[in-house]
């Protein structure tokens, strides 16, 4: 199999070398992509494990096998004790499947659709729990909505540490198509290519192919190749490849008829329930939860008040909200528990109403935290009490000096002084 259907991560300052298959790219994009669409803001994270071959400290990536995540805390990729118990069997029966025959597991991939290229706390216990050998990796993955996806890969050093903050190298998933020239039904299912040693000179520029080595090698790939498949994997009928010039001019054509007909009623129609839609969403950032809304959606921006309801555990809050703080589109609140449900309502100059609501489910925040910051309340309120008493105290000794100074003199005037 020709080398531009890969590509290589190489850093001077990584002890690992990565080659991945552009085919497996485009697998992770998919899985990647499902999630980030599967909620309106953010989407959720997915993971999954890396099968691939090893030699000395060059791994190649040449299969994925997504895993399992019932989000019990949110949107982001942290495993339940029932994704664990998941994970260790699906690793067991992976050992097992004919479809990764001559593959190891090499590490593991995860999105992160709420935060850049770093690992977060989650990350690195999953990392070193199940994915402990020197030369395992992890992957983490950033989309975005223009379904650009950039990405970077995590080594361990010699001595076993993590540079979790970022990434030695980041870089940008290659253009889809590059991905999709050998991409002929899933890659596991097609016995593993021949090995090249770790000493084979590699290509200058082998993250990002050539275009014109692409369009060699989809070239080549024609004319040996089985039938032609869709980008993942679909099989295309042979009389519709024969006809694909004069069915594709006749999409083009529908998609620009269709185009025009949106735009045209567009013109006429009113706004759908979706233009009245506040998005509120909520996020959080170290124990802070940032509640936001569109500030230009028509509710928000034509409203004369607002409010925010929050119920955080067994308390609840009514914040009003003027029009020059629904404005601003954002509300930050610490949050006390896990579970913060979030209700948001407008309220417009013809007495119409719109809510909404939002919830967050995640760990409680940090108890230490929370003990530390009552016990500086603690003693802020009693070195206010100090200070109080000692002013208080010191009002009476004044009063006092000015008694004392007001008899001396009484017996000062007196006769025979």
């Amino acid at each position: 199999m020709s080398d531009v259907t890969f590509g290589t991560w190489s850093v001077a300052a990584s002890p690992v070398t990565i080659e991945y298959s552009l085919v497996v790219v485009e697998e992770v994009r998919h899985e990647v992509a499902e999630g980030f669409q599967k909620l309106s803001r953010g989407g959720i994270e997915v993971g999954g494990l890396l099968y691939g071959v090893r030699e000395g400290q060059t791994i190649r990536i040449m299969a994925i096998r997504p895993a399992a995540c019932e989000h019990a805390s949110g949107p982001a990729f942290r495993l339940s004790e029932r994704d664990r118990a998941a994970l260790v069997e699906q690793i067991r029966q992976d050992l097992q499947d004919p479809r990764l025959d001559g593959l190891v597991c090499v590490g593991w991939y995860v999105s992160h659709t709420r935060t850049e290229i770093t690992l977060s706390e989650s990350d690195q216990e999953i990392f070193s729990t199940y994915f402990g050998e020197p030369w395992q990796v992890t992957l983490v993955v950033r989309p975005s909505r223009g379904g650009n996806m950039r990405a970077g890969f995590f080594v361990r050093e010699p001595d076993g540490t993590v540079s979790a903050s970022q990434s030695y190298l980041e870089f940008s998933f290659p253009d889809r198509l590059a991905a999709a020239f050998d991409h002929r039904g899933s890659f596991a299912e097609r016995k593993p290519p021949e090995y090249r040693s770790a000493s084979t000179p590699r290509a200058a520029n082998p993250v990002n192919v050539p275009a014109e080595d692409a369009r060699r090698y989809a070239q080549s790939s024609a004319e040996t190749s089985p039938p032609l498949t869709s980008l993942f994997g679909d099989p295309i009928p042979e009389r519709e490849s024969k006809s694909s010039g004069k069915k594709w001019f006749g999409l083009v054509a529908a998609l620009i008829v269709v185009a025009a007909l949106v735009v045209a009623a567009t013109r006429f129609l009113p706004f759908g329930a979706a233009n009245e839609s506040i998005a509120l969403g909520v996020l959080e950032r170290e124990g802070q939860l940032d509640i936001e809304w569109n500030r230009a959606a028509a509710p928000v921006s034509n409203a004369v008040r607002g409010a925010l309801e929050i119920v955080d555990g067994p308390d609840t809050r009514t914040i009003p909200l003027a029009p020059r703080e629904l404005a601003l589109g954002k509300f930050s609140y610490k949050r006390e528990t896990g579970d913060i449900q979030v209700r948001m309502s407008v309220e417009g100059a013809d007495g119409k109403k719109v809510q909404e609501a939002s919830r967050f489910l995640g760990p409680p925040p940090a108890k230490g935290n929370v003990d530390e910051l009552k016990e500086l309340q603690q003693r802020r309120d009693e070195l206010e009490a100090e200070v109080a008493r000692l002013k208080q105290s010191n009002d009476q000794q004044a009063e006092r000096i000015q008694q004392l100074e007001r008899t001396l003199k009484i017996l000062q005037t007196r006769p025979g002084n």
